[in-house]
């Protein structure tokens, strides 16, 4: 049991909304998505309502959205695991990958195609590969 846990349950979404909120510009910066692709990753997010979540820190997320910021966080976690090197980590996400789900395309590619599926695909292939 973590400490959100014993919140009430808007308490707790919003302590879940602003860490996501949080999260995302160490993300982008990490793996060098632009603003357009970080949208993207978030179910196709309006431009002003990325920038007035990232700047507040407050703009409500939905369940999708905050699974995906989960499956983001995920994917980070697990490259840092499987690469001692935070550059051969992150770079990752930028080279060809012939294994499924990317089959010859590079993980960024894929995960822009905008799917929760996709984020979710990734997320299990690098837990699955770690152990």
């Amino acid at each position: 049991m973590t400490h959100i846990d014993l919140l009430t349950p808007q308490v707790a979404h919003d302590a879940k909304v602003q860490a996501a909120w949080k999260a995302l510009p160490a993300l982008a910066e990490r793996f060098h998505f632009s603003e357009a692709e970080m949208r993207v990753l978030m179910g196709d997010m309006p431009r002003a309502t990325y920038r007035k979540g990232v700047a507040l820190q407050s703009t409500r997320l939905n369940r999708d959205q905050l699974d995906r910021v989960s499956y983001l966080l995920g994917i980070m976690k697990a490259l840092r695991l499987l690469y001692v090197d935070s550059l051969q980590a992150y770079s990752w996400i930028d080279r060809a990958n012939s294994l499924p789900p990317f089959n010859g395309m590079t993980p960024r590619q894929y995960l822009l195609e905008g799917s929760l599926r996709h984020l979710s695909d990734t997320r299990r292939m690098l837990d699955a590969w770690r152990g």
